[in-house]
């Protein structure tokens, strides 16, 4: 092991920051049937590029039988790598937490770097909540929110109202995404269906253009893996990088935040 050299840089070198965790959402808009297994495709693909992924589910209430992010904020614990029996990813209950996270104030960047904080490594952490929290934490930032549709009865509805108030509360743009089974997609039926009709109310009544991607999940296995890392590389290049606050000259972190940037 080399000696560190001895110069005014020395104690530079303990201030390098480690590499943020990388912040990704996926929307819930009351579509679980679709978006849960949807959720678990996604996490499964990050790991196999690489990365420890976190799920921080806003849908379930942490509790003392099922502790999530909401202890981690009031303890500090830390998010303790899994097992070798364990799988793949953590999912933890968020519900509480983001609603202490979204309570800190009107600066969603202060609510960012707390999580940041709570999250230091290099890893991706996976939002799954609904439009509410995704408003109130991510405005105006250049997230790419994960929307899916599906074939479900109230798909249209459901997400054309996200896909609203993401618009027009955040100024968040949406990555859409249609799973649709090439062999079930007849005219005008199914995802592909409800997928079209939100695009014609979107150029209809919101004046905007929507892009959808579409993964068939009844091809050949290894294909739809390969099409699902596409899909994670694309959401990890409009991932938010969520940086721990620099130290002051006290030692001490600073009070203010800086602005979250985009990841490359």
């Amino acid at each position: 092991m080399h000696d560190l050299p001895m110069n005014q840089a020395v104690g530079l070198l303990g201030l390098a920051a480690p590499e943020a965790p990388q912040l990704l959402a996926v929307v819930a808009h009351g579509d679980a049937r679709s978006e849960q297994p949807l959720l678990w495709q996604l996490s499964s693909a990050l790991t196999e590029l690489g990365y420890g992924v976190t799920v921080l589910d806003a849908t379930v209430n942490e509790s003392d039988h099922n502790p999530g992010l909401q202890h981690l904020l009031d303890y500090e614990f830390g998010n303790s790598a899994n097992g070798d029996d364990g799988p793949a990813w953590n999912v933890l209950p968020a519900a509480l937490g983001l609603q202490s996270l979204c309570a800190l104030g009107t600066r969603p960047g202060h609510s960012l770097q707390r999580l940041g904080q709570t999250f230091p490594t290099n890893g991706v952490i996976v939002l799954y909540a609904g439009v509410d929290y995704l408003v109130k934490l991510l405005p105006d930032s250049e997230m790419r929110p994960l929307l899916s549709v599906s074939s479900g009865k109230s798909s249209l509805l459901t997400s054309y109202l996200a896909l609203k108030r993401l618009l027009r509360k955040a100024r968040l743009e949406p990555t859409i995404l249609n799973m649709m089974e090439q062999a079930k997609e007849g005219k005008g039926g199914g995802a592909a269906g409800v997928a079209h009709a939100l695009s014609e109310c979107a150029r209809t009544f919101l004046s905007y253009e929507i892009n959808t991607i579409r993964i068939d999940p009844s091809q050949a296995e290894s294909q739809f893996n390969i099409e699902m890392r596409h899909l994670a590389t694309r959401l990890l290049e409009n991932a938010l990088e969520l940086k721990r606050p620099a130290p002051t000259s006290s030692g001490f972190e600073a009070s203010g935040f800086k602005e979250l940037s985009r990841s490359h």
